[in-house]
């Protein structure tokens, strides 16, 4: 999903990871903010700042700021960071996941390595506009469509085609490129933040070795609300 595609996104995240150039990562950020309609020049509730090193006093500064009363709808808070200790990131846990109001944290880096996989795991990876993505006329996407709007039993016959072409050609990446599609319609549509969850557990299990491709998409084929079609 790319990062410019947030401005039609109904409700954001409350944490975003921008991978593929974080200098660019953040005036991207900043132009998508605008097409929103919320104001980045002399915004007492945007903080925009970048490190070479991110430190775990950087980030207690973070989550002091995040803690704050806003003065308007709501925070936006945007870092990006050449490198970041692993203390660093382990303060931004829970503030990342239990932040206060309308708080949104944005993380541009270059690279998704760049951020701890506990971090990663409380966000959805968006990419800079020069990074390649998935388009409306992608397979995946039109498979993912097709199984929101799909029926239990339909959407298990797609479970069943997935696996049975994994084991055969010991090629998870459709899968993974299915799993991807599905977190950029639900998010694009406003998903409630346990179906958010849901569809990112997924993408995380696809990533490791020897995970069930049944059970790990027969649980979103019974989790995931049926779209209109």
């Amino acid at each position: 999903m790319k990062l410019t595609e947030l401005s039609r996104v109904k409700n954001l995240h409350h944490a975003y990871l921008v991978v593929g150039n974080a200098n660019k990562g953040v005036p991207e950020v900043l132009a998508m903010l605008e097409t929103r309609g919320i104001e980045t020049k002399g915004n007492a509730d945007i903080l925009n700042t970048s490190f070479v090193e991110f430190g775990v006093d950087d980030a207690r500064l973070l989550s002091r700021f995040a803690s704050l009363r806003a003065v308007g709808d709501g925070k936006m808070i945007i870092v990006s960071w050449s490198r970041a200790t692993t203390e660093a990131q382990n303060a931004l846990l829970k503030v990342v996941e239990e932040a206060p109001g309308q708080t949104v944290f944005f993380f541009s880096v270059d690279t998704s390595g760049s951020a701890l996989e506990t971090l990663r795991s409380r966000t959805i990876e968006v990419e800079v506009s020069d990074e390649n993505t998935h388009t409306e006329d992608s397979e995946s996407v039109i498979t993912a469509r097709s199984f929101l709007s799909a029926s239990f039993e339909e959407r298990m016959k797609t479970v069943e085609s997935f696996a049975t072409k994994a084991s055969k050609t010991q090629d998870r990446g459709p899968v993974r490129d299915f799993v991807t599609a599905l977190l950029q319609l639900v998010h694009s549509e406003g998903a409630s933040p346990a179906t958010l969850r849901d569809v990112l557990d997924a993408e995380r299990y696809m990533k490791v070795q020897g995970s069930s491709i049944k059970t790990v998409l027969g649980h979103l084929a019974v989790t995931l609300p049926r779209a209109r079609s």
